[in-house]
C-alpha cells in the first residue's frame, strides 16, 4: 500500500532520546559491516560538527561511536578526527551566541549549553585514549583545542584536561607543551595570516587537506585574555627549566624578533600610532579602527611580554610545588638534596643570563627604537620587560649596555622609582604574572 505524502510541516521531529539510542544501533551494525561504516561515516559526522544543533546526548553517543569505529577502522574514521576534536568545545558557539543576544529576556539554551559539558569530557577521556593507544595523531590544531579544554568555563571539564595533558599524555610525549607553546600564541589569538598558524594548521594532513580546525573556540581578543593565560600558566608551570629556556629564547626570536622584519603583522602593528593600538572601549566594540588581522597581531604582542616577564618561565622556578609539602615529604623519608639537580639547575641559569645577554636584549634595543620611532603603546611593555631583566640580573646589565649609556640611565632611573615604592608600601613589589593591561 503506497504511503501518502504529508507536507514537512505535519512532520513530527524525531525525540532526541530516540536519535540517541537509533545512533548506538546504527554503529553496533556498522561494527559488523565495514561497507555499512564507510556509508554511514559522513551521517556520523554530521552530527559532530561544531555547527550542528543536536542534542548533547546525541552527540555524546555518536561520538562514543565513532571512537569504537576508529579502533576498527582505523583508516577510515582517520580523516574525521576534525569532527570528533570539535567536541572538545561542543556548545561553546551556541553559549557565545545566548551571552552576546542582549534582546534575549529568556535563556532557552541554557540548560542545554551546560549539558554539553558531557560531550567535552567525553571527548577528552576518549581522544586521549586514542592518542596513547596510537590510533589517531597530533595533527593540525588538535593539540590546542584540547588545549583550550583546560580554559573552559565548566570545572570538571577543566580539571579533566589538565589531568589528561599533564599526565598520561605528557608522559607518552615529554615534549608536547613545550613544542606547542609559540605555537600557541597564534592559534589562540587567531593570527591566520603568520607562517606558524599556517603551518601548524596544515601539520599532518599529509596533502589530504584534511585537518583539525580551530573554528568554533572562543579564545582570541581582549576578552579571552585570562583564559589565554590560564592555558599558558599550565603549560609553564609541567616544562623543566630547559624546555623554559628554549621557549624564552624562541619566543624572543620568533615574536620579538619578527617585529623587527620590514613586512608581516607584527611589524605592521609596531608602527602603529598610538590611537590605532588603544582605542578607547566604544571604538574596541563598535568600530573597526583596524584590520582583524592586525589586532590578532597586537595581542600576540601583549600576550609575549606578559609571559616574557611572568615568573612561571623564570628558570629555576616552582610554581607547581608546595614548598611546605616539599619538606614534609624531605622530613619523613630522610632524603638528601640531589647535587645533581642543583648543578643542572645552576648551569641552567648560567646558559638562560647568556641568553638574555647575547640574544634577547640586542632584540629588544632594536625593537625599542622602532617602537619609539612610531611612539608605539608597546614601548612601555617592552620597557617594563627590560626593567625586570635589569633588577634580576644588575651588573651582568650593566656590563651589556656600557656601549648605549642613555638606555642604561633610562633602566637605573626606572629602578629607582621601583626602589621607592617598595620603600614607600613597606613591602617588595613584584611584577605580578597575572598583570592585565587596562
Amino acid at each position: 500500500m503506497p504511503i501518502t505524502s504529508v507536507n514537512d510541516e505535519d512532520l513530527t521531529p524525531t525525540p532526541s532520546c530516540v536519535r540517541a539510542y537509533a545512533f548506538v544501533t546504527l554503529g553496533k551494525l556498522c561494527l559488523r559491516d565495514a561497507s555499512l561504516a564507510k556509508d554511514c561515516l559522513n551521517i556520523l559526522a554530521r552530527e559532530l560538527h561544531h555547527g550542528s544543533k543536536s542534542d548533547p546526548a546525541v552527540q555524546s553517543n555518536v561520538l562514543m561511536v565513532m571512537g569504537d569505529l576508529c579502533v576498527r577502522y582505523t583508516n577510515l574514521v582517520d580523516r574525521y578526527l576534525p569532527f570528533m576534536a570539535a567536541c572538545l568545545q561542543a556548545g561553546d558557539k551556541a553559549c557565545h551566541e545566548v551571552v552576546t543576544d542582549v534582546n534575549l529576556t529568556v535563556d532557552p539554551s541554557a540548560i542545554k549549553v551546560r549539558n554539553y559539558s558531557l560531550v567535552k569530557k567525553n571527548a577528552i577521556l576518549l581522544l586521549s585514549s586514542l592518542v596513547l593507544q596510537d590510533y589517531i595523531k597530533w595533527r593540525g590544531l588538535f593539540i590546542h583545542r584540547f588545549l583550550a579544554a583546560v580554559a573552559d568555563e565548566d570545572d570538571e571539564v577543566s580539571c579533566l584536561a589538565r589531568t589528561a595533558l599533564r599526565g598520561p599524555l605528557l608522559e607518552k610525549q615529554p615534549n608536547l607543551l613545550s613544542n606547542s607553546f609559540v605555537e600557541a600564541i597564534f592559534v589562540f589569538n587567531s593570527c591566520k595570516a603568520h607562517p606558524i598558524y599556517c603551518a601548524a594548521a596544515a601539520s599532518g594532513e599529509n596533502g589530504t587537506g584534511v585537518a583539525v580546525d580551530f573554528d568554533g573556540t572562543m579564545l582570541c581578543g581582549k576578552l579571552g585574555y585570562h583564559k589565554r593565560f590560564e592555558v599558558y600558566r599550565m603549560m609553564l608551570t609541567n616544562m623543566n627549566d630547559q624546555q623554559k629556556l628554549e621557549v624564552t629564547v624562541r619566543l624572543a626570536k620568533v615574536v620579538l624578533g619578527g617585529a623587527l622584519e620590514t613586512n608581516g603583522d607584527l611589524s605592521a602593528v609596531c608602527k602603529l600610532p598610538p590611537q590605532d593600538i588603544h582605542p578607547n572601549e566604544e571604538d574596541y566594540y563598535t568600530k573597526k579602527t583596524c584590520p582583524k588581522r592586525l589586532e590578532s597581531a597586537m595581542h600576540v604582542l601583549t600576550d609575549t611580554f606578559a609571559i616574557l616577564k611572568s615568573s612561571h618561565i623564570k628558570v629555576g622556578h616552582k610554581s607547581s610545588v608546595d614548598p611546605e609539602q616539599d619538606d614534609d615529604h624531605l622530613e619523613q623519608t630522610g632524603a638528601k638534596v640531589d647535587q645533581r639537580n642543583l648543578y643542572k639547575t645552576s648551569l641552567l641559569n648560567k646558559i638562560s643570563r647568556k641568553h638574555l645577554m647575547e640574544t634577547i636584549i640586542p632584540i629588544l634595543r632594536n625593537l625599542k627604537t622602532v617602537l619609539e620611532s612610531s611612539r608605539s603603546p608597546f614601548l612601555k611593555d617592552l620597557m617594563h620587560y627590560l626593567g625586570y631583566i635589569f633588577r634580576s640580573f644588575k651588573a651582568e646589565v650593566k656590563e651589556h649596555l656600557a656601549s648605549d649609556p642613555t638606555l642604561l640611565q633610562e633602566l637605573e632611573y626606572d629602578f629607582r622609582k621601583h626602589r621607592q615604592r617598595e620603600t614607600s608600601s613597606g613591602k617588595y613589589v613584584r611584577i605580578a604574572d597575572d598583570d592585565v593591561r587596562k
